[in-house]
């Protein structure tokens, strides 16, 4: 093919090689370049160049794809001709990448009417490109990059879709058009399945939006389980599978006609994986001639997801490697006995390009001070960075040094709102308002949801503009930035992130249509346990089930029949939710002799099943929970039968309550789970004041006079952070 030869020619390397070092240097504040930036430019044919560019453009290999998208963008953003720039452009539109042409637009890169200046073969295919492209959807002539296209064509003669793409391919913008015209027929009822609460909220947002700017009515859109289906309305949800659980096993909810599963790669997440599967299996059971359209990022086998789900509908895959902003690996290490002086390295799958130095304002002494002052070196001036940290105080950390490092406070009234809202939710010297005078912030899952929203609306509007985050980003936090940067990165404590969750994390790395490319910061990657490479490696999704069934059937079998110890499920909710659905699956009649594994398993329920007296209803209201488990509270309720009314829970104002609650957690800690009994008081108390209606700010406040009136030295951010925990993950 003659884009693999022309990709391959030494004079093109040697020009392509000047164009990275150029166009990645003059993203990095501060660097004393290693090549003159004339000399870079002297390097640089700008026709020939160009001429190349176009033909790599018509090619499917996403080097020759990237590297046309480099070379149009570097041509946009130096002294070329006006010519040349709008041969720039046409290359853009060639890889129907529009956000990047009303981009140069915006910053007069190029003029408006640019395409009247092209010669008459360029305006046709420009011409040709913005047809093929285009549809009508809602009345409304919309245009679509090379993959949204396809998938749309593709979702209008299949009934089932699993789409594979980069994080900025542009995968929810389709997925909102299609559920689009969904919604401009009469009568559907539609959900919208994502993996985390925080993404909920931003689905829901989007939606409402789109809903409103295309003046549609009667929509019953709700994030709520347990609103029951309009017949008068088309119905939207937008649900994590625990509330597609808890909106399915109402009787008149079981309808479904296009069921949206974003970021179905989860199907690989643990227990949370394996209800994700069970829900899917329920939705197609209960609703044969569904449509199904999964969305996943960079994955290898996204036809995994059609697996076993017994549904007969046509389907289709779509894996592509569509680039549409180039993101720019850089390694960072420290120049040999000068702390404070650091090279900068643009790494390549061929080499490595030297692009210059940048001197920091003073030795990095602790570990927070090294990321902190090569962020404050080398970020935009506009914004944009964002700082990955190993955890919620490693955070706060961070935000405080860069704090030190900024003179200038914010005069933004959003800033300043923003700042009251910390204040009066959470506390009043939490840190997080100190810092965000500055234009920094700090978030992580247990924030109260209204602060994250409102830190990620003000980051993606520039008013924040340096953002510490922990591994919360990798759920799906739709949050694209200037520079990512990384040091030593895990998920969780001790667990080094893997190359998968590397180039998820990485991949925020560059705003689509905001700028024209996105660098990940690597510093000292030499130290790091897995060290990253420019190699992205597609990511395999196993479900999670698949992984038990393979891995650990011995160990689900040993679990099952020494009874569920409690001990074990506290820490492993995936044998628990593993038990419960093959156990469900049997009640069902639906768990098939395939193997050994399945063989053994039913022997053991059907031996179970006779010693388990609870409703199968129940059993099936609550998936995540050991049946033997739920055997024992109905056993223990059984021998209570004459005092039964000692057992229903009492309001949290009642003159008992408090002694209540602690029978009542204590009553949970010995049968359902594995408490420690000395947690009983404080998570009565917890529960009272949460059901109560008592803010975070006051449960806050009550913790931190506790602490005080003990001698404890515990400081308000510990304070903040340990009871937000609580919150989300105790009050049951």
């Amino acid at each position: 093919m003659i884009a693999d030869q022309i990709y391959n020619l030494d004079s093109f390397r040697r020009q392509y090689h000047a164009i990275m070092a150029l166009s990645v240097s003059q993203t990095i504040k501060n660097l004393q370049w290693a090549t003159d930036k004339e000399k870079l430019l002297d390097e640089i044919n700008w026709n020939n160049i160009l001429g190349i560019a176009s033909i790599l453009s018509h090619s499917d290999n996403s080097e020759h794809l990237e590297a046309a998208l480099r070379i149009a963008q570097t041509c946009l953003t130096n002294e070329t001709s006006s010519i040349q720039k709008s041969g720039a452009a046409v290359i853009l539109e060639t890889l129907t990448n529009m956000p990047a042409i009303k981009l140069a637009v915006k910053r007069e890169l190029i003029d408006t009417d640019y395409r009247e200046n092209l010669p008459v073969p360029f305006k046709l295919l420009s011409n040709k490109v913005n047809i093929q492209n285009s549809v009508l959807v809602n009345s409304k002539v919309v245009s679509f990059n090379k993959f949204q296209k396809k998938v749309y064509d593709a979702s209008k003669e299949k009934r089932t879709l699993s789409i594979s793409a980069p994080t900025s391919a542009g995968k929810s913008y389709i997925l909102y058009q299609l559920l689009l015209e969904e919604l401009t027929e009469p009568k559907k009822t539609i959900i919208y399945l994502v993996p985390t609460r925080a993404l909920i909220s931003q689905v829901e947002e989007d939606l409402r939006l789109l809903i409103e700017t295309n003046q549609l009515k009667n929509i019953n859109l709700t994030s709520v389980p347990h609103q029951e289906i309009s017949e008068a309305n088309k119905n939207l949800y937008v649900f994590t599978q625990e509330r597609l659980h808890w909106h399915l096993i109402q009787p008149k909810n079981s309808d479904v006609d296009l069921l949206i599963v974003d970021e179905a790669h989860k199907i690989d997440n643990g227990n949370r994986g394996i209800l994700l599967q069970r829900k899917l299996e329920d939705v197609v059971e209960l609703n044969p001639e569904v449509k199904i359209f999964f969305s996943s990022p960079f994955t290898s086998n996204p036809e995994i997801l059609l697996k076993g789900l017994n549904y007969s509908q046509t389907s289709e895959i779509i894996n592509t490697e569509f680039v549409a902003v180039n993101q720019n690996l850089l390694y960072i290490s420290q120049v040999e006995r000068k702390p404070k002086l650091w090279q900068v390295e643009l790494v390549l799958k061929s080499g490595k390009i030297s692009l210059g130095t940048v001197d920091l304002i003073d030795r990095p002494t602790t570990e927070a001070k090294k990321i902190s002052f090569l962020t404050d070196a080398i970020s935009s001036k506009e914004g944009g960075s964002l700082i990955f940290s190993n955890g919620p105080a490693e955070a706060e950390r961070y935000a405080k040094v860069l704090y030190d490092l900024i003179p200038e406070k914010s005069s933004s009234n959003a800033i300043k709102e923003l700042i009251k809202l910390v204040k009066t939710t959470i506390h009043k010297d939490y840190s997080l308002a100190n810092v965000l005078q500055k234009g920094i912030a700090f978030h992580y899952g247990n924030m109260p949801l209204l602060v994250r929203q409102e830190i990620e609306r003000l980051f993606k509007e520039n008013e924040i503009r340096y953002l510490v985050c922990t591994s919360t980003l990798l759920e799906g936090v739709n949050l694209p930035a200037t520079a990512v940067f990384v040091r030593k990165p895990t998920r969780g404590k001790g667990n080094p992130l893997n190359e998968n969750d590397f180039w998820n994390l990485a991949g925020r790395a560059g705003r689509w249509g905001k700028e024209f490319s996105g660098n990940i910061v690597c510093i000292e990657p030499n130290n790091w346990e897995i060290k990253p490479t420019p190699t992205k490696r597609k990511q395999k999704i196993e479900p999670a089930l698949d992984s038990i069934k393979l891995r650990r059937s011995e160990e689900l079998l040993q679990f099952v029949q020494d009874g569920s110890p409690r001990v074990i499920a506290e820490t492993d909710q995936e044998l628990e939710f593993a038990f419960s659905y093959y156990y469900s699956r049997f009640l069902q009649e639906k768990l098939k002799e395939e193997s050994n594994f399945e063989r053994d398993l039913i022997k053991e329920f059907k031996e179970l099943r006779l010693k388990i007296k609870i409703p199968d209803s129940i059993i099936f209201r609550n998936p995540g929970i050991s049946p033997i488990a739920q055997n024992e509270l109905y056993t223990y309720f059984q021998k209570k039968t004459e005092d039964i009314e000692s057992l229903i829970p009492v309001y949290p104002e009642d003159v008992n309550a408090y002694q209540e609650y602690v029978k009542l957690v204590a009553r949970i800690g010995k049968t359902l789970a594995n408490f420690p009994p000395q947690l009983n008081n404080s998570r009565a108390l917890l529960l009272i004041n949460w059901m109560s209606g008592k803010p975070l700010s006051f449960l806050i406040s009550g913790s931190y006079e506790n602490y005080k009136s003990k001698g404890s030295s515990k400081k308000i951010d510990t304070v903040c952070r340990e009871t937000m925990d609580s919150v989300e993950n105790c009050s049951l």
